[in-house]
C-alpha cells in the first residue's frame, strides 16, 4: 500500500480563466479520410465503398454488420453515446467531434461525463482516456449522494474520483480513497487534497489489511456512514468480450473483505448493466446474498445518466445496501430520458413533460477548435465563450440547483 500525497504533485493554477486537458488523439491518414466522410450523427454505414475497401476492419464490419456506433460522429442535438475508455479510436464508438474532423478531446469527454472544468486529469494521455471513460459522472453521483444521509465515506476503486466528486458536491466527506492505478490516485489527490489517497492492490491480502487499519485510524472510533466504490467492470461490460474468468471480477467480492470488519451503515457500488446477466445472474445474486448474510437489506437500481443532467446516454447499475433498515430513496431524474429506437434515426427524447436532456452542442460548443492530434494541457479560456446553462455549470458560474431550475423554466 502506498500513500499518494499532493506535495508530490505540481500545484494547480487558478482554473477560472483556463481550460485543462484540451488535447485529442491523432489520426492516421486513412482514419482522417474516414472521419471527413462521416456526417453528423452518422457512422460507418454512411461511408462510400471506395473508403471501406481501403480498410480491412471496415470491410469486415460491413460484411458482418458491426454496431452502428462504430466510426460514429456525435449528433450535436442529442446527448452523446456512452463515453468509454476508447474515445481515442474512431472505430470503437461514436467519438468523432460533431463539427470538426477529429476525435473529441480529453476535456470534451470530461464535459460529457459532467466533470467540472476545474477538475484536472494527470498522467499520460493513455491513462487519462481510461480515467475519464471509467468514471462515474459526478452529476449522477451527486443525485445519488443527496438520497443518502450525509456523513463519512470511504471510496474503494476510486479511479479519477468521479463518484467522490459527486458525493462531495452532495455534502459528504471522503476520508479515504483507494485505487490500484497510481495515475488514477494522482488525479484524485490533485483534485481532493483533503482526502487520504492510497494505492492499493485489493488482490493482495496484506494491502486490504493495511487499508482497513488506515480507515480505522481516520474514523477514530466513529461509524463509517458509507462505503462507496466502482469495482472494475471489464468482465461484466458489453464494450468488449465477456470474460467470466476475468480476475478483475473477483474484486467485486473483495469489497466484502472491507465491508465485513468496518460495518458501514450503507454500501453503494456502481457497475455496468451487464453484471445483471453475468452467468445468468448468478454473480449478482451471490454477491447480494453475501451482503444480506452480513445484515444488509439490498436493492439494485438502474439509472440513466441523461435524466440527471449528464449529456450522455450512459446506463449504470447501482447496488445499494443498508444495515439499519433504512431504505434509500431511488433518485428521480429531472430531465427526459432518451428512447432508443430500432434504428439510430428513431432515437429521441421521451415525451413525458420534463425538460429535454442536455445535448452535445450545449455541453461543448464553447470549447475552442483544435486540429486532429492537437491541443495543449492548459489553454486560456475567455469567460465570454460560455453560452449555455450547462457550460455555466461546468465553469462553476451557477450551481446544479440553479441549472435545473433554469432548465425547468
Amino acid at each position: 500500500m502506498n500513500l499518494i500525497t499532493s506535495e508530490s504533485l505540481d500545484w494547480k493554477i487558478s482554473s477560472e480563466r483556463v481550460l485543462y486537458n484540451h488535447v485529442c488523439a491523432p489520426l492516421s491518414e486513412l482514419d482522417l479520410e474516414v472521419v471527413r466522410a462521416v456526417p453528423s450523427g452518422g457512422n460507418w454505414q454512411d461511408l462510400p465503398d471506395t473508403i471501406i475497401a481501403k480498410s480491412a476492419r471496415l470491410t469486415q464490419i460491413k460484411k458482418s454488420g458491426g454496431r452502428t456506433t462504430y466510426y460514429g460522429r456525435l449528433n450535436g442535438d442529442m446527448p452523446s453515446y456512452t463515453v468509454t475508455t476508447y474515445f481515442n479510436r474512431p472505430g470503437n464508438g461514436t467519438f468523432i467531434h460533431p463539427t470538426q474532423d477529429r476525435l473529441i478531446s480529453l476535456r470534451e469527454a470530461a464535459r460529457l461525463q459532467s466533470f467540472p472544468d476545474a477538475y484536472r486529469f494527470m498522467g499520460s494521455m493513455t491513462s487519462q482516456f481510461k480515467q475519464i471513460g471509467n468514471a462515474v459522472p459526478p452529476l449522477l453521483a451527486k443525485m445519488l449522494g443527496m438520497s443518502i444521509k450525509r456523513g463519512r465515506i470511504v471510496d474503494l476503486f476510486c479511479g479519477a474520483g468521479g463518484l467522490s466528486e459527486g458525493l462531495m458536491q452532495a455534502g459528504h466527506k471522503i476520508l479515504v480513497a483507494s485505487d490500484w492505478n497510481v495515475n488514477m490516485c494522482k488525479t484524485y489527490v490533485s483534485n481532493h487534497e483533503q482526502t487520504k489517497v492510497v494505492q492499493v492492490n485489493m488482490n493482495e491480502r496484506n494491502h486490504a489489511s493495511d487499508l482497513i487499519d488506515l480507515i480505522e485510524t481516520e474514523l477514530r472510533g466513529r461509524t463509517l456512514n458509507l462505503l462507496a466504490g466502482g469495482p472494475p467492470c471489464q468482465g461484466f461490460s458489453t464494450a468488449g468480450k465477456w470474460l467470466p474468468s476475468d480476475a478483475r471480477n473477483s474484486l467485486l467480492f473483495h469489497t466484502l473483505d472491507i465491508i465485513s470488519p468496518l460495518k458501514p451503515d450503507t454500501v453503494l457500488l456502481e457497475n455496468v448493466p451487464g453484471i445483471k446477466s453475468m452467468q445468468n445472474g448468478k454473480i449478482l445474486e451471490e454477491f447480494i446474498n453475501a451482503l444480506e448474510s452480513l445484515g444488509y437489506i439490498t436493492h439494485v437500481i438502474l439509472l440513466k445518466a441523461e435524466e440527471f443532467g449528464v449529456p450522455q446516454q450512459r446506463r449504470r447499475i447501482f447496488i445499494i445496501a443498508n444495515r439499519n433498515g433504512h431504505m434509500i430513496n431511488e433518485p428521480i431524474g429531472s430531465l427526459s430520458s432518451i428512447v432508443r429506437g430500432n434504428k439510430r434515426h428513431d432515437t429521441h427524447p421521451e415525451m413525458n413533460g420534463l425538460p429535454p436532456p442536455v445535448t452535445v452542442q450545449e455541453a461543448i460548443s464553447d470549447i475552442p477548435p483544435i486540429p486532429s492530434g492537437g491541443g495543449t494541457d492548459i489553454i486560456d479560456y475567455d469567460l465570454s465563450w460560455t453560452s449555455t446553462g450547462y457550460q455555466q455549470l461546468m465553469r462553476g458560474v451557477i450551481s446544479s440547483d440553479e441549472f435545473f431550475a433554469n432548465r425547468a423554466g
